[in-house]
């Protein structure tokens, strides 16, 4: 009588899930750097356009506009002048940080679309800082890591 038996030893399941282990092993370690640089770009970039929307918003609709940053409570809002409901209250991770620098905590733009005082925050997300930037005249912005 002449036994087959089918299948695979332990040892090669093993090695096959070793194989896997460390395939999944690499692919993870080689993605978190690549989310981290995808939250700090989503980050500026939607500052960015709620601020240059707060700007259009200015011009199109001949009222000044507030954006309100509470850097404690990790949000900023952005009203228009007088009792008017607000534009939008927007929230942000809890890794980043903000520091008002020279930039008060209201930055209002004029009826134009030029803002009224420029300045700067720092934000800090984990050990990177970065300088975010509102220009005196058309109201740009640009953002620098430090």
């Amino acid at each position: 009588m002449i036994k087959t038996t089918e299948g695979y030893t332990l040892v090669e399941s093993m090695t096959v899930l070793l194989l896997v282990f460390i395939i999944t092993t690499i692919t993870i370690s080689s993605i978190q750097p690549l989310y981290r640089q995808m939250q700090i770009n989503h980050f500026f970039n939607q500052l960015r356009l709620d601020v240059s929307y707060a700007q259009l918003y200015a011009m199109s609709h001949n009222s000044e506009v507030h954006i309100a940053f509470f850097p404690s409570n990790y949000r900023y809002m952005i009203q228009p002048g007088g009792f008017q409901p607000t534009i939008i209250d927007r929230t942000y991770s809890k890794k980043f940080k903000i520091q008002l620098a020279t930039l008060p905590s209201t930055v209002t733009f004029l009826q134009n679309g030029r803002i009224r005082m420029s300045g700067k925050m720092y934000v800090y997300y984990e050990n990177d800082v970065y300088v975010f930037v509102f220009l005196f005249g058309k109201g740009l912005t640009y953002v620098k890591k430090l």
